[in-house]
C-alpha cells in the first residue's frame, strides 16, 4: 500500500526572515502560516523525532530556501542516514511558485515506502537540474 499525501504548499516571497536560508523546521502538527508569528509558532512545535500515527507518519515542514527554485515543482527527498549509498528512501513532489523563498507543506508516508522506525533521515528540498541535485533546504528527523 502506497500512501502519499501532499498538502497544498503555502508559498511566500518574503524578503526578511529570521531562520537562516537553507534551513527547515520539522513538526508533527500543522502550523498556521496565516498567523504573523508563524515562524515562532513553528519553532515551538519543532521535533527531532516524529511519532507514528497508526501505520503512518505525517511530517509538516517549513523550509527557508537558499534561493528561489525557479520551478513550479521541487522534491522533498528523504535519505536514510544508516544507508551507505547516497540513494533516496523516497521523494515527494511539492508544488511551489518559481519565486518562493519559504515553503510550507506536509507529507504522509508508511513503512511500505521503505521508511523504518528508529532510523534517522536527512530531509531535503531539492530539484534535479541537468542530472545534478540542487539542494535548497535540509534538516533531519528520526522516525519513532
Amino acid at each position: 500500500m502506497r500512501i502519499m499525501t501532499v498538502a497544498a504548499a503555502l508559498l511566500f516571497a518574503v524578503a526578511a526572515q529570521a531562520s537562516p536560508p537553507g534551513s527547515m523546521i520539522l513538526t508533527a502538527e500543522q502550523v498556521d502560516t496565516g498567523n504573523a508569528d508563524f515562524e515562532k509558532e513553528a519553532k515551538k512545535k519543532q521535533v527531532q523525532a516524529l511519532p507514528k500515527s497508526g501505520e503512518q507518519w505525517t511530517l509538516y515542514f517549513l523550509a527557508f530556501l537558499k534561493k528561489s527554485a525557479g520551478s513550479q515543482e521541487v522534491q522533498l527527498v528523504f535519505y536514510d542516514s544508516a544507508e551507505k549509498k547516497h540513494e533516496p528512501t523516497s521523494a515527494f513532489p511539492i508544488q511551489t511558485q518559481p519565486t518562493a523563498k519559504i515553503l510550507a507543506s506536509s507529507v504522509t508516508f508508511t513503512g511500505d515506502q521503505g521508511f523504518k522506525a528508529g532510523h534517522k533521515y536527512t530531509v531535503m528540498v531539492t530539484r534535479l537540474i541537468g542530472g545534478r541535485e540542487d539542494i535548497y533546504a535540509r534538516s533531519s528527523i528520526t522516525l519513532k
